[in-house]
């Protein structure tokens, strides 16, 4: 699934407000089974974040190290 450039920009973003948003229902309401899934909530949102700006991190670092050439083009060597 492809996403549009602003919506995937501002993806870490919004699973941080999410989390943090998550996490202090659970604080502010520490008790019953309501806290618990909010707090799992967070703690699944942080990790969302986490990854969508590490893959987008380590996309933009292999971008700028290899060229985006095809393995289908002819080759220079002679053989």
């Amino acid at each position: 699934m492809r996403l549009v450039r602003p919506l995937y920009e501002s993806l870490p973003l919004l699973y941080v407000v999410i989390a943090a948003l998550a996490i202090l229902v659970a604080y502010l309401d520490p008790d019953g089974p309501r806290a618990r899934i909010a707090f799992g909530i967070g703690l699944l949102s942080a990790t969302a974040a986490l990854t969508v700006f590490l893959h987008r991190q380590d996309y933009r670092a292999q971008s700028r190290e290899y060229s985006h050439a095809s393995l289908d083009a002819p080759s220079r060597l002679k053989g």
